[in-house]
């Protein structure tokens, strides 16, 4: 004999059933995305490729026009003038300006001083100098107006004595920054200071310091 199946059996027993296939708000997105990759591929491949092969092409035809139009004497003749200028730059650098040594003393020296000699070691960048001045204070002045100055790496006094006329005879070696050498007398830039602190007495620059007569 048998009993009625109620409604929860029935249920239980019904077999189950699986959703087949993907939703589809996703199914929408994955079809825009790959034909967006489709059309670039194309647009690369039938557009682009073709615009870079043409300009390619376009490139090559000048290059060889140009070469066609240059003879082996023509090139040989710009490598030779393209040499010269190269090698007009390397003297231009290591060109030694001699005339700034004298813009040098003509800015930086007192009008009361007069030089009877003058000496130039560029290779050891030395000033060497002979002159008069009328008192030993202007002397000191002098030697303190070099010292000050940015051109000057040292300054060393190396005698003085009274000349006969009454002046001061002096003999000096100024060590120089390589820039007065190298930089062109237009650049070159020359100033004295305005006031001078002598930190050296002149009572240190005797006449028992004269090694002339």
């Amino acid at each position: 004999m048998e009993y009625p199946r109620t409604l929860i059996e029935e249920q239980l027993q019904r077999p189950e059933e699986l959703e087949v296939g993907w939703p589809w708000r996703l199914l929408v997105l994955t079809i825009f995305i790959f034909g967006l990759m489709v059309v670039i591929v194309l647009g690369i491949k039938f557009g682009y490729e073709p615009y870079l092969n043409k300009k390619t092409q376009t490139l090559d035809a000048q290059i060889t026009s140009l070469n066609q139009s240059l003879n082996q004497g023509q090139v040989d003749e710009f490598i030779k003038f393209y040499s010269q200028i190269a090698d007009i730059n390397i003297l231009t650098k290591k060109h030694i300006f001699g005339s700034n040594a004298l813009k040098f003393l003509e800015e930086t020296s007192l009008k009361t001083l007069t030089y009877t000699s003058l000496s130039l070691d560029s290779a050891r960048k030395e000033l060497k100098l002979s002159g008069v001045v009328p008192t030993y204070e202007a002397l000191a002045q002098q030697l303190e107006i070099f010292r000050q100055n940015e051109l000057v790496e040292n300054v060393s006094f190396k005698n003085s004595s009274k000349s006969d006329q009454g002046g001061i005879n002096f003999d000096a070696v100024l060590t120089m920054q390589d820039s007065l050498f190298r930089e062109a007398p237009a650049s070159l830039s020359v100033s004295a200071p305005d006031s001078v602190s002598i930190s050296t007495p002149t009572s240190t620059i005797p006449n028992s310091t004269s090694t002339q007569q």
